[in-house]
C-alpha cells in the first residue's frame, strides 16, 4: 500500500510539474483569452483551449470505461440558479484579480508575486461561504457516460475531430515560438493530457480545492494536506522552470493596490467556486471532457461574463477619457 501511495504521489507531482510548465508556455486563463478577443479581435487562445479540451476528451471517458470506479469521472450537479450565480462570480473574481486560477500560476511564474495573495483571498472566501446556508452547490449527478455506449464513442470521436481542427488551425496561424518555448498547440495538448490524468486519479488535487477542504473542515487555512500541498508546489515550480528556461522571469514589485485586487478577487472566486463547485481549471479539464452538463453550463456562463465585464470596463474608461476624467 505504501509503494502504491508513493507511486501515486510521484505520478501526481510529475503531472502537476508538467502542467505548471505548460500553463506558463501557453495559457488557459479566461481573462487573457477574453482580453485577446475584446481588444485584438482574435481567438488564438480560445483555439488553444479547444486543443486542451480535445486532448482531455480523448482520455477522460476511455479511462472511466477501462478502470471503472478506480478513476474519477465528473458528473456535475443540478443546473439551477446557484450554479449560474456561482459561474458569474467566478468570472467577476477573475476580472478583479486580472487572472483566473490557471492564469494566476502563469503570472506568478513570470515574476508577478502579487498573485501570491490569491490563495489568502480564496481561504477567506471559502471560510465566509461555509457559514452561509445559501451558498451550497446542488446535489451531485451521476455521469450517464460512465459506461461504454454508442453515444460515448461518438463523443470521443467528436473530441478527436475538435482536436484535429484546432491543431491544424494553430499550426497555420501561430508564429514560431521563442527560444526554449513550446508551440502553443503542444503546450495546450500537454496541459490537456496531464490535467485529464490528474483529475481522474486524484480529484481535488488543486490548491483551491485543498483550501476549501481545509477551511471547511478545520477552519485552519494552513491545514491543506501533504498531497495537495506538494502538487501545488510542483505546479508553481513547473511554471517557474518554464519562465527561467525561456528567460522571461522578471520580478515585479507588488503594490497595496494590486495585492488588494488579488485578495478581493480570490474571495469572490471562492464564493463562486462554492456554488459551481470548482474553478476554470476543473471545468476546462474535467467537466467539459466528461461532458458534464452543469460544467458546460458553468464554463459558458463564466466565459461570457468575463468579456462582457471587460467590454463594460472599456466603455467606462473610454467615457472617462472623453470627459477628461482619469479612469480608476
Amino acid at each position: 500500500m505504501m509503494i502504491e501511495s508513493l507511486a501515486l504521489l510521484v505520478f501526481v507531482v510529475t503531472c502537476a510539474f508538467i502542467m505548471g510548465y505548460a500553463v506558463n508556455q501557453g495559457s488557459t486563463c479566461a481573462v487573457t483569452a477574453a482580453k485577446e478577443l475584446v481588444h485584438q479581435r482574435t481567438a488564438t487562445l480560445l483555439t488553444g483551449f479547444a486543443v486542451a479540451v480535445g486532448t482531455a476528451g480523448l482520455i477522460c471517458l476511455p479511462l472511466s470505461w477501462i478502470f471503472g470506479s478506480a478513476v474519477h469521472l465528473t458528473g456535475g450537479t443540478t443546473i439551477h440558479w446557484p450554479l449560474i450565480a456561482g459561474s458569474m462570480l467566478l468570472g467577476l473574481g477573475a476580472v478583479v484579480n486580472d487572472a483566473c486560477l490557471f492564469g494566476t500560476l502563469s503570472r506568478i511564474g513570470h515574476g508577478e508575486v502579487r498573485f501570491l495573495a490569491l490563495p489568502a483571498g480564496l481561504a477567506i472566501g471559502f471560510l465566509l461561504a461555509g457559514r452561509q446556508s445559501l451558498l451550497m452547490p446542488g446535489p451531485p449527478v451521476q455521469n450517464p457516460l460512465a459506461e461504454p455506449s454508442a453515444a460515448g464513442f461518438a463523443i470521443v470521436i467528436g473530441f478527436a475531430a475538435m482536436l484535429a481542427v484546432a491543431w491544424y488551425w494553430l499550426g497555420k496561424t501561430q508564429d514560431s515560438p521563442g527560444r526554449n518555448q513550446w508551440p502553443l498547440r503542444w503546450a495546450m495538448a500537454m496541459l490537456g493530457l496531464c490535467g485529464a490524468l490528474l483529475f481522474a486519479v486524484a480529484p481535488g488535487w488543486t490548491y483551491a480545492d485543498a483550501l476549501e477542504r481545509a477551511v471547511g473542515i478545520s477552519g485552519n487555512p494552513m491545514a491543506i494536506g501533504f498531497g495537495p500541498l506538494i502538487a501545488a508546489i510542483a505546479v508553481l515550480l513547473g511554471a517557474l522552470a518554464a519562465s527561467f528556461r525561456a528567460r522571461v522571469f522578471v520580478l515585479q514589485r507588488p503594490t497595496w493596490a494590486n495585492v488588494s485586487r488579488s485578495l478581493v478577487g480570490g474571495t469572490i472566486m471562492a464564493f463562486g467556486g462554492t456554488l459551481v463547485p470548482g474553478g476554470n481549471d476543473s471545468l476546462l479539464l474535467a467537466s467539459l471532457p466528461a461532458l458534464a452538463l452543469s460544467g458546460i453550463t458553468a464554463y459558458v456562463v463564466m466565459s461570457v461574463t468575463v468579456p462582457l465585464l471587460l467590454l463594460l470596463l472599456q466603455i467606462v474608461q473610454r467615457n472617462a477619457r472623453k470627459s477628461g476624467l482619469k479612469p480608476s
